[in-house]
This record gives C-alpha cells, sequence and structure tokens, in this order.
C-alpha cells in the first residue's frame, strides 16, 4: 500500500507539472510584444435605468509626456519610495517585495508598497486588461523581464510616470502637476511631489478636490517612506507634512455634461474603489445605473427653482448651496441626485456629514412599535 501511495502522488506530481507548464506557455504564447504602441483606450459609456445614455466619458487620455531628465529627483524618489523601493535592484520582478507583502498580509501587519514592482505595473497598464486572473499575473511578470531586459530603469521609471493615472481624467505626471498645481513638474516642491506620488495607489480616494484630509495622509506616508529609505531627513519628512499645498483651482470632470453632474462622478467614484482606477475611462464600460433621466431634469429644475439666488463666499461658490437625493422605496435604487449648484466637485447629497435631528424619529417610534410599545408608554432615560 505505501508504494502504491508514493506512486499516486508521483503521478499527480508529474500531471500537475505538466498542467502547470501548459499554462504557462499558453500564458507566454499570447504576449504581446513589447515595444508594440500603447493598448488604444475605449470610452466608457453610462445609461440610466431605462438604458438611455447619460454620458459619454471619453478615452482620449490627457497626457503630456515628459522626459525623466526633467523630472525633479524628488519625484522620482518619491515613485521609488512609495511603489518599489527596491526599484534599482531588481530585475523585473522582485521575490523579496512579493515575500514580504504576503507576510504582512498574513500577520496584518499591513504595508506600504504590494508585491508588485514598478516594471510590473507598466506591464499592465501598457500591455494588459485590468482582470485579476492567475494568466494576467503570469505575463505581467513575463513582461516585466523582457522590459528590464530592452530598457534601463531610468527608461522604465519614465515610461511608468508618463503612463499611470492619477484621476481628475489626466494621465502621466506632467498633467497630472498642472491640474492639480497649475504648474509644470519641474517646478514641484518636495510636499507637492509627495502628494502626487502617492495618487496612483488610489486616485479618486485621495485626489485633494475630493477629500484634502484622505490626500494629506497618503502623502504622510510618503513622506515616511522617504525618509526611512534615506531620500530626506525626517525633519524634511515632517515640514513637508505641515507645509501648504497651494492646490490649483478644481476642473470640471472629465467626460461629464450638465446633466447628473455629481451622479456621474459618484459613478466613476464608486467603480474606480471597486476596480482599478482608470477602467472606467480605458476599459470600455457600459454602466448602467438606477438613475431616471426624467426625474433627474426635474430634481435638478427643483431645487434650482427653490435655491435663493445668494451671494458668492470667498471661494467663488454661491452660497446658500442645496442637494437632493431621491431614493425608491423597498429597491433603495438612486432615482436622481443632485449635490449642489454645479459649482464645484464637492457631492453635498452624499460628502455632507450632518445630524440626521428629527428626521430619525420615525425610526425610533417603528422600533418601538414593532416591540410591543404604544403610544400611551412612558420611557425613563434615568441611567
Amino acid at each position: 500500500p505505501l508504494r502504491r501511495i508514493r506512486l499516486f502522488i508521483a503521478l499527480c506530481l508529474v500531471v500537475f507539472a505538466g498542467l502547470g507548464f501548459g499554462y504557462i506557455f499558453a500564458a507566454y504564447q499570447s504576449l504581446p510584444a513589447v515595444g508594440n504602441n500603447m493598448r488604444p483606450a475605449v470610452s466608457s459609456q453610462v445609461f440610466d435605468s431605462h438604458g438611455r445614455l447619460i454620458t459619454t466619458l471619453h478615452s482620449d487620455q490627457n497626457r503630456l509626456p515628459i522626459d525623466i531628465n526633467k523630472v525633479p529627483q524628488n519625484l522620482q524618489n518619491a515613485f521609488i519610495a512609495a511603489e518599489d523601493n527596491r526599484f534599482y535592484e531588481h530585475i523585473g520582478i522582485d521575490p523579496i517585495g512579493i515575500f514580504r507583502a504576503i507576510f504582512a498580509n498574513l500577520t496584518n501587519r499591513g504595508i506600504a508598497q504590494g508585491g508588485s514592482t514598478i516594471t510590473q505595473q507598466l506591464a499592465k497598464n501598457a500591455f494588459l486588461s485590468q482582470e485579476q486572473t492567475l494568466k494576467r499575473k503570469i505575463q505581467e511578470a513575463m513582461l516585466a523581464l523582457e522590459i528590464e531586459h530592452k530598457y534601463s530603469k531610468k527608461e522604465i521609471l519614465e515610461m511608468y510616470m508618463n503612463q499611470i493615472y492619477f484621476g481628475q481624467g489626466c494621465y502621466g505626471i506632467q498633467t497630472a502637476s498642472r491640474v492639480y498645481f497649475g504648474k509644470d513638474v519641474k517646478d514641484l516642491t518636495l510636499p507637492q511631489c509627495a502628494m502626487l506620488a502617492g495618487l496612483p495607489n488610489s486616485p479618486n480616494y485621495y485626489s485633494p478636490f475630493r477629500s484634502l484630509e484622505a490626500a494629506k495622509y497618503r502623502q504622510g506616508i510618503v513622506l515616511d517612506q522617504m525618509a526611512k529609505y534615506g531620500y530626506i531627513s525626517e525633519a524634511d519628512a515632517q515640514a513637508a507634512k505641515k507645509a501648504d499645498l497651494h492646490l490649483a483651482k478644481p476642473q470640471a470632470a472629465k467626460g461629464t455634461n450638465s446633466t447628473a453632474s455629481y451622479f456621474i462622478s459618484y459613478v466613476i467614484q464608486t467603480i474606480s474603489d471597486k476596480y482599478d482606477s482608470d477602467a472606467i475611462y480605458k476599459e470600455g464600460l457600459q454602466v448602467y445605473t438606477t438613475l431616471d433621466l426624467d426625474m433627474q431634469k426635474e430634481a435638478e429644475k427643483v431645487l434650482k427653482a427653490d435655491l435663493p439666488a445668494g451671494n458668492k463666499d470667498a471661494k467663488g461658490l454661491t452660497q446658500p448651496q442645496g442637494a437632493l437625493m431621491t431614493i425608491e422605496t423597498g429597491t433603495g435604487h438612486i432615482k436622481a441626485m443632485v449635490g449642489g449648484r454645479g459649482e464645484d466637485h464637492f457631492n453635498r447629497a452624499t460628502q455632507m456629514v450632518r445630524q440626521p435631528g428629527s428626521a430619525f424619529k420615525p425610526f425610533v417610534y417603528l422600533t418601538a412599535f414593532e416591540n410591543k410599545f404604544s403610544p400611551y408608554d412612558t420611557v425613563s432615560n434615568e441611567k
């Protein structure tokens, strides 16, 4: 019996090895050629609950490529510290980084970097889809090795920084620098470099136009990483955390129009949180939502009519602002959403945190009635 068990185990190992080799060979056979043009981006479309097109999120990528020699050393170091501190040492894939990420996940300690190198991220963004499959991960590793063989580290870093998505519909560091700070990348300060390098991790969530608090938190992580690996001093890191970012005025959200603009931004944020950040602009998605265009247009009309003319505040916004959300009873579907007058990106229907006040009383009374209380009962609030 022992001999049979050994024979069975050996047979299983041979079969699994053969299957594994075949799977890897198939992945290799379908590899795109390194050096080909980037995968063309495809526009995404957003539809309402009746299948009517709300808007098209244009695939034209807002990108201004820049030479690595014009990129501040602080920005180069910030990306390496935040994304791949062993960038100049590995061959495209980093087993040490992979094991470090696995250990951090198993011990629930968290980690500032993932297992993918900058070269792997370039391979994925330039040549592959965003699907999370074993085949794609194998191809990503193979392409990373080939890219490292064909290009220098500086060339790879340059391609990476010109390729990645930074939110607000912009690709590459030069476009991102102009959108977020209104200046060329060569003029960025250390605090701005750290902010920019932290964005690719989750461009919409960490966008300073969405939440300055979240953006500063991520900036702090990047600065701490830079200090940890000796790119800057601890004193420089602390000073940069406190420095003013001098943000530019937010531009209109890419691909949105006047109708349902706040809802479209909400959809973009939701999709970006679930998938890779640039999927909405590059993957040709067809997004079917619960919104009803007729109700949406009426909601915008009603809110506009009910708000007084108002005056501009110090930020250039007309006050008072307002918000409206229509939710279908029973399903919870959003049928209409208006987040303000349309003068900024802040969605007061979803991002404004307020006390519910007396609007919470029906929930209290309903719970009491379901638990056999009557309108004649009294409840003491004594401890």
